[in-house]
């Protein structure tokens, strides 16, 4: 920075020009916009994250878990053509309609989470709602889910965070 009367190098905060004893004129600093120090507006993009990354987490669960409840409940063929089928677990795990039911409920709650995720980062109205009610639907699953549900629900849930989150949505 430099003085505007005599061109003379001056530190940015410096008041007075030492050379010709001008002022100096403050730098202006911006000023963060009002929502960013509200406690959700701190939290939603960890959220929005966190329901994205839990989707994948849910996911890669499943399908680690998947070739193996395959080759219980329909039978591995052992090599050496024994075709030895273990055959263990109530009657509908041994059915043909178990596994896709099970994935297809899985993948419908994967993309509920993701579209929570997506919706809590672009701050869309209807993302706090839809928030809340996923954060319960997920409330019951061991370890991950309920930690992230009531992270969820101590961000979004009071009213005061209501109206902290419409202060910070956008259309």
């Amino acid at each position: 920075m430099y003085c505007s009367a005599c061109g003379q190098a001056i530190d940015p905060y410096q008041p007075y020009c030492t050379r010709c004893g001008r002022q100096v004129t403050p730098i202006a600093t911006p000023t963060p916009p009002p929502w960013t120090w509200s406690r959700v507006s701190r939290h939603v993009h960890t959220l929005g994250i966190l329901w994205i990354a839990y989707a994948g987490y849910m996911m890669l669960r499943w399908l680690m878990v998947l070739p193996f409840l395959a080759g219980i409940f329909h039978g591995w063929s052992f090599p050496g053509g024994g075709g030895f089928d273990l055959f263990f677990g109530p009657w509908f795990m041994r059915t043909p309609w178990f596994i896709p039911l099970v994935t297809a409920i899985l993948t419908a709650r994967a993309i509920l989470c993701v579209v929570t995720g997506i919706a809590l980062l672009r701050r869309a109205r209807w993302a706090r709602p839809l928030a809340i009610v996923t954060a319960f639907l997920t409330l019951i699953r061991p370890l991950t889910g309920t930690l992230l549900a009531i992270y969820t629900l101590w961000v979004l849930l009071p009213s005061a965070s209501g109206q902290e989150y419409e202060g910070i949505a956008t259309s």
